[in-house]
This record gives C-alpha cells, structure tokens and sequence, in this order.
C-alpha cells in the first residue's frame, strides 16, 4: 500500500478554510445542573466553564473548547426546561478541521461517531416535546438560584492544615525507610531516601535516571508531579483537592 493510500494518514492539499460540524440533542436526566456539568465534562474530557448570566433573561449554559491537534471542538451544555423530578438538557457539539489536513467525509464521520457515542449514555428526548408546560418565569428563578450557589461554592478555599500534615508524615514514613515502587512494561521509578537526601531513580527501555532532592520541598514538589495524573485519573478532566491527592500519594508508600 502506497503510504499516502493508508487511512490512517492524509495527505496535504491546497484547500483554504475549514470543514465545520455541528450537532445538538435533547435528553431528560434526574440530576441537576451542577452535578449534570460534572458528569458531561467527564463524559466528554472537557471543562465547561459558565457563561454569564443575563438577570434579565438568565440561561444556564456551560460551554468549553480543546484545541488538541489544532481541531478545535466545543461543546455545550444548557438546561432549558424542568418539570417535577426531571430536568431537561440540550448537549450541544461543533468541531473544526483545516480542509488541506483530511475529506470532509472522514471528518464528518470521526464526529458523528464521537457525538452519538455521548448520546448513547444520555436519555435522549425528541425536541418537540423538550418542554414541560411548567412556566419560563419558574425555570429563571430556578437558574439564579443555581447561580447563586455556584457563586457561593467558588469562594470556598480549601483548608491546607490537613495537607501539610498529610505531607510531613509521608516525608517522615521515606526517612523511616518506607518508599514508592512504580512498575510497568517499559520501567518503572523508585522514590526513596538514602539516609542523607530524598532521591528518584528510573529504569526501564530508556537511560536510566536519577534525581536527588536536597530538601523537604524540592521533594513535596517532586511527589506531587510524579502523582498528579494516579491521584486524578479517576476524576479527569476534574482537578481533585489537595487532600485527596495527598492521600492517594500516602496510601501508595510501600516497605522497602
């Protein structure tokens, strides 16, 4: 097969612009916005941030944009009805790709399969009938009041005491021998104390590598890069607090 031939690569053209997708459904889900904006942003590894509200005409709609690979994608979440025990959605999707990079067609089909790949998770509802007879007055004070609480859970900043205390006694469990052991098909790293400095040592398919950190912060640093993405995993694109990742990091110290 000529390289050019093979699907999975493109081959540069002098085409101007960029092909366009854009598509949007409805569907009925139990939870409300908040925990809804959570769910969506996990579903489609994308953080949706607010857009301001109008106190006019107030609508609560989340809206973010990935740029990876120069394809910007964006997608949209808006409550626009509620009713008794459900509230109703519309997940709104469009995308972009530089026409010289790919066919319209493979495009179209890469974003379609990813748009009813989230609408199979979803509870989707047909448009006509998107909207409970409960008033519009009803819905933009419920929009406020979720605003509100918003507003209020944003100024909550997160108590550190526990986190230092968390830190000092995993530094103090290396001093007393304890480290951490990674081990995967390529390598694997050992975080350690050698009874004068912190150290990291990798190995694996690579050169090997080492590291020693001199002090208690260089080494707080050092933990917590090498467990961001362990501690988060499960929450992504979600950043976690401070605690949790510190305890993830204490629950992972192992006896030499």
């Amino acid at each position: 097969m000529n390289f050019w031939d093979d699907p999975k690569f493109s081959r540069l053209t002098d085409a101007v612009g960029d092909w366009h997708f854009a598509r949007s459904a409805y569907f009925e889900h139990a939870d409300a916005p908040t925990v809804m904006q959570y769910a969506v942003e996990q579903m489609t590894n994308q953080l949706l941030k607010r857009e301001p509200i109008d106190i006019k005409a107030p609508v609560l709609r989340y809206i973010g944009t990935s740029g990876a690979g120069g394809h910007p994608c964006t997608v949209g979440l808006e409550l626009v009805a509620i009713d008794i025990g459900r509230y109703v959605y519309r997940l709104t999707n469009e995308s972009r790709a530089p026409r010289r990079w790919g066919k319209e067609q493979r495009f179209t089909a890469d974003c379609d399969r990813r748009f009813a790949h989230w609408c199979g998770q979803l509870r989707i509802v047909d448009s006509a009938h998107a909207w409970p007879s409960a008033p519009r007055a009803l819905l933009e004070q419920y929009v406020l009041k979720v605003v509100a609480a918003e507003d209020a859970a944003a100024c909550v900043v997160e108590d550190m005491a526990p986190v230092v205390v968390l830190q000092r006694e995993v530094l103090d469990a290396l001093r007393s021998g304890m480290g951490f052991l990674t081990v995967g098909k390529e390598g694997g790293s050992h975080l350690f104390f050698d009874g004068s400095v912190f150290r990291r040592k990798d190995y694996g398919d690579g050169p090997d590598r080492s590291a020693a950190y001199a002090d208690d912060a260089s080494m707080i640093d050092c933990l917590r890069r090498f467990f961001d993405w362990d501690a988060r995993q499960d929450s992504y694109p979600h950043p976690k607090p401070e605690l949790e990742v510190w305890q993830y990091i204490h629950s992972q110290l192992r006896t030499r």
